[in-house]
């Protein structure tokens, strides 16, 4: 598995919960953040796995 280093922007109100929660926690935010974007990630990836969807020509 390869690693990819990102960017997020947050906004004030998104970066304030995760600056909390991450105190709740212990650690640092980078790693709340990262955690969410691998979840994210990983339910994109079974999404494109399970679909079923097809475009209809019209």
């Amino acid at each position: 598995m390869k690693k990819v280093h990102v960017w997020a922007e947050l906004s004030d109100d998104a970066y304030h919960a995760y600056q909390c929660e991450a105190r709740r926690q212990d650690v640092p935010i980078e790693g709340l953040v990262e955690q969410t974007v691998n979840y994210l990630l990983q339910e994109l990836e079974q999404d494109e796995k399970e679909d079923t969807s097809f475009i209809v020509p019209s």
